[in-house]
């Protein structure tokens, strides 16, 4: 059966077009997903690229209109799935969530713990995360591999967040080792995809941290944690304006992964005008270091610096210029810096910096105790 996604029905060779139904309105008509199936004549596996589930972040659109081209399908081996923008409500309102959702509309996909959906008391799940949970099925389906667009703060560097893989330890000895094998050969696909895009790269952060910010709920985290299906997220700098530069780099490190997933022939490509980051060492993300008053900042540092713990991040001064509580800020680790927050002015516990620092956790955990009580 060819591969179909809402309107779009895909054909061997060529570009197709479609909608695929996300939300209907009370006044009438529908926000409807824009769908681009990609195929090639020879067979091959389904690859899920997406972008713009917040909808102020512009690059990945940018960088699929660049790669989904007729000269691209005609050396394809498999299928890719295109969606430019998931959240076209976002899109439209230059806003990161949907109106008709009042959160993150990037944790709204299904987790692996049992719900009670029928308590009066307990909210029901938003239209748009039932549209989730639809098109999270259709990619459970089909998809082979997924990767999904982002951009952070405005300057960044572009990146890769990459979740770590987490298996149930509560079964016997014998289903232990077998999910903990099962873990290890995805983590590794997710390492080999990651080397394949080339961008500097960050794991996602610690364990509680994951879990209490709902990221097992992301797009890639549910493709992780559920669907079990290699997926990263690709964080590409600036958003509202998009930077030619890095979106010319996706496009080299999406081809790459092509290449890598046996449907481009080739070698890799170098990734030129970006700053990779290699430091040396594993990290993982952090918003660090946070300021102790309410204060102006100064940065001291630009994005993709390498820093030592005791180097100076921020001054810190009142607003009329006086420096005041640390007067300079310094990072409380090793690291480099991912990106600077957005704005100077500062609240007491607010990061100013977003950072790399060193991680000494392994890819591959045991789910937290007590994860699948409801």
């Amino acid at each position: 059966m060819p591969l179909q996604l809402g309107t779009a029905k895909a054909s061997p060779g060529k570009l197709v077009y479609g909608t695929w139904d996300l939300v209907e309105h009370p006044t009438g008509g529908f926000d409807r997903l824009p769908i681009v199936l990609a195929q090639g004549n020879a067979k091959g596996p389904t690859f899920w690229l997406t972008a713009g589930i917040h909808g102020n972040e512009h690059a990945g659109l940018q960088a699929l209109h660049l790669l989904i081209t007729k000269e691209l399908v005609r050396k394809l081996q498999g299928t890719i799935v295109c969606i430019p923008a998931l959240n076209p409500a976002g899109l439209r309102t230059l806003r990161r969530e949907a109106y008709y959702h009042p959160g993150d509309p990037n944790r709204l996909f299904p987790d692996d713990k049992p719900r009670n959906l029928s308590d009066p008391d307990v909210d029901p799940p938003s239209v748009l995360e039932q549209a989730y949970g639809r098109l999270f099925a259709e990619m459970k389906e089909s998809a082979n591999y997924w990767i999904d667009l982002h951009n952070t703060w405005t300057g960044s560097v572009s990146m890769i967040y990459r979740d770590r893989v987490y298996f149930r330890d509560d079964g016997t000895p014998a289903q232990v080792k077998a999910a903990k094998a099962e873990a290890e050969k995805l983590d590794r696909q997710l390492g080999e995809m990651c080397e394949a895009y080339g961008h500097s790269v960050l794991n996602e952060m610690g364990c509680s941290a994951y879990f209490d910010d709902k990221l097992n709920r992301s797009t890639t985290g549910a493709a992780v944690s559920v669907a079990r299906i290699p997926a990263i997220t690709m964080e590409l700098g600036t958003g509202h304006m998009p930077d030619p530069n890095i979106v010319k780099a996706c496009v080299t490190g999406l081809t790459n992964v092509l290449k890598w997933a046996g449907m481009l022939e080739g070698e890799y490509e170098p990734i030129t005008g970006i700053k990779v980051v290699k430091p040396g060492y594993p990290c993982r993300r952090r918003g660090t270091p946070r300021v102790s008053v309410p204060c102006i900042v100064r940065h001291l540092v630009e994005p993709g610096d390498l820093v030592k713990k005791g180097d100076p991040i921020a001054e810190v001064r009142d607003i009329w210029g006086r420096p005041i509580a640390e007067k300079i800020l310094v990072s409380d680790t090793d690291g480099w810096i991912m990106g600077r927050t957005h704005g100077i002015v500062h609240y007491p516990g607010t990061e100013v910096t977003g950072m790399g620092v060193p991680d000494d956790l392994p890819t591959v955990m045991p789910y937290p105790k007590g994860h699948f009580r409801r």
